[in-house]
């Protein structure tokens, strides 16, 4: 069983700081907020870190597409081309050498459908709505060249994010999956929503590790039942099991009850644990105990265990 921060935690910098930096100069303090959220991760403990997310990607996409333009809002003005530069490979990189090991830093990058819910459409856009299938492709073709570059970068931990209710055709969901992640060692997907219905169909799918949250939809608790095939598809469940909502630490106790299930159906080793949604807008302080209560956790049911 491994730990894991599921995806962003609270250290993004500040206007007044980036307007320092813009006025005099310095470290980067986008690179300083990266560094800073890895140093809390590895303090708590845990045993797959990411970079913080302290950068809103898709508005820094939107600026490197063809055919997309960053106003309020992400827009999507006409046919998606390839990016002209990469973008989430250098906040990877300063994870992976503040952490000094590449393999426990997990990317994290939005999915295609939520990348398409989080823009505007053009009215003259090519495109006949966010579900069409040529521009849920297209944006497949667009994330893959960033992970393709984060792949060169030796990341094998790659996560996409994706709320389940906005997935309307799952085979369609299963062949952008395959699309963005051919050739990376361990993809990841994270579920938002109530995923009990869709998981035998997910475990399907080119990801290696299902993650889900068990705070806010105890429906996924149903998801033990599928015991059998989480082994003939030989996946790993990443069970979040740590409230995000609130800055309040839980009992170890209400962790254990949350993920014991899931460890007695598939086995400690088929089972991570994480925080149940994004840290990053909770206070760093709270994000930081957040995280080393789920170690804590860890450790306790690994010696239960032995």
């Amino acid at each position: 069983m491994l730990s894991a921060n599921l995806s962003g935690y609270p250290t993004r910098p500040d206007l007044n700081s980036i307007r320092e930096y813009v006025r005099v100069g310095g470290e980067n303090p986008f690179t300083v907020a990266v560094k800073k959220a890895v140093q809390d991760q590895l303090r708590a403990g845990v045993d797959v870190v990411t970079d913080g997310q302290v950068r809103q990607f898709t508005h820094l996409l939107a600026s490197n597409v063809p055919g997309m333009l960053m106003d309020d809002h992400p827009r999507i003005q006409n046919t998606l081309g390839t990016p002209r530069n990469t973008t989430a490979e250098l906040d990877f990189l300063t994870a992976a050498r503040e952490c000094g090991d590449v393999a426990r830093v997990k990317a994290v990058l939005p999915g295609p459908l939520s990348f398409a819910d989080s823009c505007v459409l053009d009215a003259k856009a090519p495109y006949r709505s966010k579900h069409d299938v040529n521009l849920l492709f297209d944006i497949a073709s667009v994330l893959r060249y960033e992970i393709d570059a984060l792949r060169e970068n030796h990341a094998s931990l790659i996560q996409i994010v994706e709320p389940i209710e906005i997935v309307r055709d799952i085979d369609v969901f299963l062949d952008l999956l395959s699309v963005l992640f051919k050739r990376v060692k361990t993809p990841v997907c994270h579920f938002e929503g109530n995923v009990s219905k869709a998981f035998p169909k997910l475990l399907e799918a080119k990801i290696a590790v299902i993650s889900f949250d068990v705070v806010d939809f105890a429906q996924n608790n149903a998801t033990v039942k599928f015991k059998e095939l989480v082994e003939v598809h030989e996946k790993v469940a990443c069970v979040g099991c740590v409230d995000s909502s609130k800055a309040q630490v839980e009992s170890i106790k209400a962790l254990e009850k949350r993920v014991g299930p899931f460890i007695d159906a598939f086995g400690q080793e088929r089972v991570w644990i994480s925080p149940s949604k994004t840290l990053a807008n909770l206070p760093r302080l709270a994000a930081f105990d957040k995280l080393k209560q789920l170690e804590t956790a860890k450790l306790r049911m690994a010696a239960r265990a032995e």
